[in-house]
């Protein structure tokens, strides 16, 4: 049986909220402590190999707390969008949602593999540099996100109980750790908009380091593009526009972080064990003669 109105238990919703909050800040402690205390040089001889700052931690938390604060808007968005009678009139539209929901995580991080391999064996050192980072933004960001979205077990749109009917979901449900075994409470944050954005940021990121031509114009296209699969989400009932928010902040934080931290950290682990060492050769001319040095670079 359908449900034909989501419910709007708010009292009970807020008391759910907060308690899913409180469970992520700590999720993403355990997750970010051994970052924060990695602070050992790298090859480099940089002061401190830091990865997550006070600052990310205090925008990780503030993005947490407006995604929570979206929710007040999740059911209204979500009726909306969602119209079985609007998709069955307008097929290709929802044709449309279906082919642009397939740009997953796992897609997106098989291409970037694959890039960066043809890349190392063509000796193209550029490419297999930006398709590792930004490779590297997806995948680090879908692990942590499969542990919140499994613990959290937000409930989606829609959820499909064991007989196989299907409900209207409330934006409250939540079945603490149920979501690593069901998909249907799997919910928050969105692993599509994550990856999408991350993707996008990570090669505007990359674009902005090599001062590439016409970036202004690329890098809009390229979250528009991010875009159009989040909207896909919504659209086919799989999110809540929280969800999609959080996953979209997470995936554009990702992204810069993975660019920003390689390249002022270019001799931290993975790019040492992943690309090929890169040397400047400098001449030097001064009192003491003619010197010639070779450092990474």
């Amino acid at each position: 049986m359908i449900v034909p109105c989501r419910t709007h238990a708010r009292a009970t919703g807020a008391r759910k909220v907060l308690r899913a909050v409180t469970v992520i800040g700590l999720l993403v402690t355990v997750a970010a402590a051994p970052a924060v205390r990695a602070q050992a040089p790298d090859v480099q001889g940089s002061s401190s190999g830091v990865l997550l700052t006070g600052r990310d931690l205090a925008l990780l938390g503030a993005a947490t707390l407006g995604s929570a604060a979206l929710t007040r808007l999740d059911a209204r968005v979500a009726n909306a969008l969602y119209d079985s009678l609007f998709q069955v009139n307008h097929p290709g539209i929802t044709s449309a949602a279906n082919r642009a929901s397939l740009m997953t995580e796992t897609l997106l991080m098989l291409t970037g593999g694959t890039v960066w391999g043809i890349a190392r064996l063509r000796h193209d050192d550029g490419t297999a540099d930006v398709a590792l980072h930004t490779t590297e933004a997806i995948a680090s960001t879908a692990m942590i996100i499969q542990v919140i979205r499994g613990a959290l077990g937000r409930g989606r749109p829609y959820v499909v109980n064991e007989v196989g009917e299907k409900r209207n979901g409330d934006p409250y449900e939540f079945q603490f750790l149920h979501g690593f075994t069901s998909y249907n409470y799997r919910s928050w944050p969105s692993m599509h908009a994550m990856a999408n954005f991350a993707a996008a940021s990570a090669l505007s990121a990359e674009m902005r380091q090599r001062n590439t031509p016409n970036r202004a114009i690329i890098s809009p296209v390229l979250y528009l593009g991010a875009t159009l699969p989040s909207l896909a989400r919504m659209y086919l009932d799989e999110h809540w526009v929280s969800d999609i928010a959080m996953g979209a902040f997470l995936g554009v934080f990702a992204g810069q972080k993975a660019v920003n931290y390689s390249h002022d950290h270019p001799g931290n682990i993975v790019d040492r064990k992943l690309l090929r060492p890169a040397v400047r050769a400098t001449f030097t001319h001064d009192a003491r003669g003619l010197s010639f040095a070779i450092t990474p670079y």
